[in-house]
């Protein structure tokens, strides 16, 4: 049974949501988003990369970044460029383009559901950015951006989005500047708000797509908090810091691309020696006339080789994949498993400086404009299925680093959750 929560949103003037909407922190570098905020003062990225806004490149904490962040939202608080509802509400939020539309409902959700298995997780924690992230919330009394977590389609949940979005003047419609439009309502009713609280408790589980350090980190401040309401005997287990806001969306509409692999080497192979190398864990095709190559199904793989595209398919009869887990089924553990470690000497993807990931609706750009800079090879994936992303995650699995890349990004700074 999943518990969702209405909230006093903090949001744009409908008049500024196309300026204050960003792109999540950890899909912008510093310097991007620099640019970003020098031309647009407005943004959100001034609180969700505060790195972005020091005019000198300098050496500063986490914690001092945190201040600096807690500094701008207070800013645009002040400014009335955001404003927090009078009562609590629902939201429902669609992201759409040419190829995709998908509709979710922005709610908090409850840490406890985290803590007991109900929100479930699929990849590996890294410290630094959690603690960054739990930083952030701490100074500024806020969690300010929404994870993307799905639930498995439901009917009931179907219908009543629909219902509700039919008679329902937008609050928002944009376009953000990755192209995607942006359209958002909202509820206040009391009674339609208990129709989507009683949907959600038929729902037997969450899984987290986008934005696992969002979600650790606000179950840690929240624990953090928890702590220092015992040694105060204040503490009531309802308190707002207790919930968190996300985007959910049935598991149907969830979008997964490939992410690919750039390498600077071949770890001492030649061109020639590389690809007889893996002639006997691949069927190697040339591709001729020599266009960029997306792999259509699984275990197909593309491979550019110093300029030159190949279509690789795995061969299963050389290996026993029946028996192997889930995990290990994977393309990305298999190209890692039996050519990136073996060969090509990348034992550890998140520490290797060999390796770049590339994901997004640019990548064979960037991966080709990455070779004519002096990159050596190149492999793309087929999209890791949400089918496999949940199983893992219902085993209590960890995917392997890099597995996924979920396009569009929800965007930062349109729905803020604020507490005490």
């Amino acid at each position: 049974m999943v518990d969702i929560r209405p909230f006093k949103a903090l949001r744009p003037r409908r008049e500024l949501v196309s300026k204050v909407s960003a792109p999540p922190y950890d899909v912008i570098s510093k310097q991007e988003a620099s640019i970003v905020i020098n031309s647009n003062p407005y943004s959100f990225l001034k609180v969700t990369k505060p790195e972005a806004t020091l005019k000198q490149e300098r050496e500063v904490s986490h914690n001092q970044l945190a201040k600096i962040a807690a500094q701008g939202l207070k800013e645009m608080i002040k400014d009335k460029i955001m404003i927090e509802e009078e009562k609590r509400c629902l939201y429902l939020y669609r992201q759409s383009n040419d190829i995709m539309e998908r509709t979710g409902i922005v709610a908090c959700l409850a840490v406890d559901d985290y803590q007991q298995g109900i929100i479930k997780k699929h990849e590996q924690i890294e410290i630094k950015t959690w603690q960054e992230r739990v930083s952030h919330i701490q100074e500024t009394k806020a969690h300010t951006g929404c994870p993307l977590l799905v639930y498995q389609h439901n009917n009931l949940l179907e219908a009543l989005i629909k219902r509700e979005i039919a008679h329902r003047e937008a609050i928002y419609d944009f376009i953000s500047d990755d192209g995607i439009r942006n359209c958002c309502w909202q509820i206040k009713e009391e009674e339609i708000i208990l129709d989507f609280i009683k949907a959600f408790q038929g729902i037997r589980a969450l899984y987290i797509a986008d934005g696992h350090h969002r979600v650790a980190a606000a179950v840690e401040l929240a624990r953090i908090r928890d702590q220092k309401s015992v040694e105060r005997e204040n503490k009531d287990g309802d308190e707002e810091y207790r919930y968190f806001p996300a985007m959910l969306i049935p598991h149907n509409q969830l979008r997964i691309t490939g992410y690919h692999r750039l390498l600077k080497d071949l770890n001492g192979f030649s061109e020639h020696d590389f690809l007889k190398s893996i002639e006997c864990i691949f069927k190697v095709e040339k591709i001729t006339p020599n266009n960029p190559f997306l792999p259509a199904q699984k275990h197909e793989f593309g491979l550019n080789l110093a300029g030159q595209w190949y279509r690789l398919f795995f061969r299963e009869n050389n290996f026993d994949t029946e028996n192997l887990d889930i995990i290990d089924k994977l393309d990305v553990s298999l190209l890692q498993n039996k050519v990136l470690n073996p060969l090509l000497g990348i034992k550890d993807m998140q520490k290797s400086s060999k390796i770049e990931f590339i994901g997004g609706n640019d990548a064979l750009v960037r991966i080709e404009k990455g070779i004519q800079q002096g990159a050596r090879i190149a492999f793309t994936l087929f999209p890791t299925s949400i089918e496999e992303v949940m199983e893992v995650s219902e085993r209590g699995q960890i995917m392997p680093p890099k597995s996924t890349w979920f396009e569009p990004k929800v965007r930062s700074g349109i729905f803020v959750h604020l507490f005490k």
